[in-house]
């Protein structure tokens, strides 16, 4: 028998009364809207079942979008608003797709997230967006040119370039100035010329231009680089990172390529406990080398590099740096 009510005064929740959510709208778009302009949409929470829904707690994906919810506690039959407010200024980029995520007591939805996207107008456009060389011959180098402009009325400038790679170089020079004391779409426009370098290492080259602002939702924009470069001697990975178990685990390959024949001299490396083997790969354009845990090697963190000194060239050693962790034989670092 179930007693109309429970110490305390609490009256019972009957058997089988569960709660049961409803979301009729679990995704909305503001469309476009400007750096500096909140917005905020209205989503309705409804209880369609027989016992109080909790929501139990709820988080974002990002903190340029806040929550408020009227209430924690749904009774059967009702609804809560969520407000979902989307805050430009502290987003770092222009199309923001955030999810809110709630957690509730209703057994078939624990977990359910609804969602807020929008086109921010951005301050400034970088075109092109990317930079490709293509296949190079080492020795040559090449150039390209990357405009910076002004989109939005917020004055804009270059405060520094930085590049992933000493490979290339980049500098910028200002083509268009903002009238002084005005703010007007288009005021600025810079010039940003990235260079491959004659010297640039063989094989191929991932790096990236990042050019930094005054902006401060968007303090850089990054420009990816790639290119080829034939003629050299070249590693890859560019950096080996290695998990491994003691005692004698294989922390993986180096493989070393050539346009033309070549050999290894010799290898040295400071990286603790660790012993590198040269493999036969069946060409004298091609080599590799494997590094293996020395038995007794303690566990912990990694870090060091590499140099292969080369024969029958006059290319400087080959540095490829290493990092990694040795774990305890039962997995445990």
């Amino acid at each position: 028998t179930i007693p109309s009510e429970l110490p305390g005064g609490e009256k019972p929740t009957p058997a089988g009364d569960q709660p049961r959510l409803e979301v009729a709208e679990r995704d909305f778009d503001f469309g476009t809207i400007e750096p500096d302009q909140t917005v905020e949409h209205t989503f309705s929470i409804r209880n369609a079942g027989t016992g109080t829904l909790d929501i139990e707690g709820f988080r974002t994906s990002c903190g340029c979008v806040t929550v408020e919810l009227s209430s924690l506690e749904i009774e059967p039959g009702d609804a809560a608003d969520l407000v979902a407010k989307l805050d430009p200024q502290h987003f770092g980029g222009t199309l923001p797709n955030i999810r809110t995520y709630l957690y509730t007591n209703d057994p078939d939805q624990h977990l359910i997230w609804l969602t807020v996207s929008a086109e921010i107008t951005p301050e400034f456009v970088v075109e092109p967006q990317e930079i490709d060389f293509g296949t190079i011959e080492k020795g040559k180098g090449s150039s390209r040119t990357v405009r910076f402009k002004q989109t939005w009325r917020e004055p804009v400038k270059i405060t520094g370039l930085e590049t992933s790679s000493n490979s290339i170089a980049a500098f910028y020079s200002e083509v268009t100035t903002s009238p002084e004391g005005e703010s007007v779409p288009g005021g600025a426009e810079y010039e940003v010329e990235v260079r491959l370098k004659p010297d640039a290492a063989g094989g191929p080259l991932n790096a990236h231009v990042d050019i930094h602002t005054n902006i401060k939702r968007l303090p850089f924009a990054r420009v990816p680089v790639r290119a080829f470069v034939t003629g050299g001697i070249y590693a890859t990975p560019e950096l080996l990172f290695f998990v491994a178990r003691r005692p004698t685990e294989s922390l993986g390959a180096i493989d070393i390529y050539g346009d033309a024949p070549f050999g290894l001299a010799e290898i040295e490396s400071d990286v603790e406990g660790v012993t590198w083997e040269k493999r036969t790969a069946g060409s004298q354009r091609r080599h590799r080398i494997v590094g293996r845990l020395q038995p007794g090697a303690q566990p912990g963190e990694r870090t060091g590099s590499v140099t292969v000194k080369l024969r029958r060239v006059s290319q400087a050693p080959l540095v490829v740096p290493v990092a990694g962790v040795v774990l305890e034989e039962n997995g445990i670092g």
